[in-house]
C-alpha cells in the first residue's frame, strides 16, 4: 500500500469518534470492578440502608406487611393463666407511653411451655414468655423490664429492619457468588458475623427503650438491674461468646443498665 495512503487511513481512523482509543479489555475491568464495588457497599451498609426506607415506612405499610405475617393458629401455648394477665396489665400500662406502640399490634401475650428462661416477639406483635422465664421470675419490675425489651423491638420496627436486611444481603450474595466454595464461605461468613454484630445493636436499643420504661413507670431501674443478676448467676458459658452471638453478653447488659441506676 502506498505509505501517503496508509497515512492517510490511519489518519481517518485516528479522528473517528466511533473507534476507541483506549485498551477495550482495561475498561471492562474498571467497569466490572466498579459495579462490585458498589454493591460491596451495599453489602456493607446493608443494614443503614434498611434502616433509611423502614423508618420512613408509613403504619400502614406496616401493619399491611405484618398481617402477612400473622399466625392463623396460636402455637404450642398454654392458656391463660394468672402470669398472663399479670404481664397483660403490665402491657397496658407501657402502651400509652410510647406512640409506636399505639394503634397497631393487639400485642397478645402468650406462656410457652419451655424451661429456659427467654421471652421474644414475633413480626406481628405477638409476645412469648416462657413457662421458665415465669418460674424463676415474678417481680413486676422484672417483668416489665422483660416486656418493655420486647416492646422495644416492636417500636424500632427491628423485625422489618432484620427482613429488609436480610433480603439485601442475599441479593448482593447471589450476585457476588462465584461458584468457588472457599470465597462463597468466606462472603457468608463476613455476613453472618455482620449480622451478629446488628442483631447486638438492636438489642442494646430495645435494653435503652426498656430501661426508659420503667423508669417512667417506678421512678427507678431496680428490676431491671436485678434481672440481670440473675441471669448473670446462672450463665456458665465464657464471656468472649457473646461475639458469636445475637445479643451482648448479660455483663455488658448489665453495665450499661447500671449507668441510669
Amino acid at each position: 500500500m502506498n505509505k501517503s495512503l496508509e497515512e492517510k487511513y490511519l489518519s481517518v481512523i485516528n479522528n473517528n469518534v466511533n473507534v476507541g482509543k483506549s485498551n477495550v479489555g482495561i475498561e471492562f475491568i474498571i467497569l466490572i470492578a466498579g459495579i462490585a464495588a458498589i454493591l460491596f457497599l451495599l453489602y456493607i451498609f446493608a443494614d443503614a440502608i434498611g434502616c433509611f426506607f423502614i423508618d420512613r415506612m408509613s403504619n400502614e405499610t406496616q401493619m399491611k406487611i405484618e398481617n402477612a405475617f400473622s399466625f392463623g393458629t396460636k402455637p404450642n401455648v398454654d392458656e391463660k393463666n394468672n402470669d398472663i394477665i399479670k404481664l397483660e396489665n403490665i402491657r397496658n400500662k407501657i402502651i400509652p407511653l410510647d406512640k409506636n406502640l399505639q394503634g397497631k399490634s393487639k400485642f397478645h401475650i402468650y406462656e410457652v411451655n419451655k424451661n429456659e428462661i427467654n421471652a421474644f416477639i414475633t413480626p406481628n406483635g405477638t409476645i412469648f414468655f416462657t413457662k421458665g422465664l415465669l418460674n424463676q421470675v415474678k417481680n413486676e419490675e422484672m417483668l416489665t423490664f422483660v416486656l418493655a425489651h420486647e416492646l422495644g423491638h416492636y417500636a424500632h420496627r427491628d423485625h422489618l429492619k432484620s427482613m429488609s436486611r436480610q433480603i439485601i444481603v442475599a441479593l448482593v450474595s447471589s450476585i457476588f457468588s462465584t461458584g468457588n466454595n472457599d470465597i462463597d464461605m468466606t462472603i457468608g461468613s463476613i455476613s453472618d458475623l455482620n449480622g451478629l454484630t446488628y442483631s447486638r445493636k438492636q438489642e442494646r436499643e430495645a435494653d435503652k427503650f426498656a430501661n426508659e420504661i420503667v423508669y417512667r413507670l417506678y421512678g427507678r431501674n431496680t428490676g431491671a438491674v436485678d434481672f440481670f443478676k440473675m441471669l448473670e448467676k446462672k450463665e456458665k458459658h465464657p464471656e468472649f461468646l457473646h461475639y458469636f452471638s445475637t445479643h451482648p453478653s448479660t455483663k455488658e447488659r448489665l453495665k450499661l443498665i447500671q449507668k441510669y441506676h
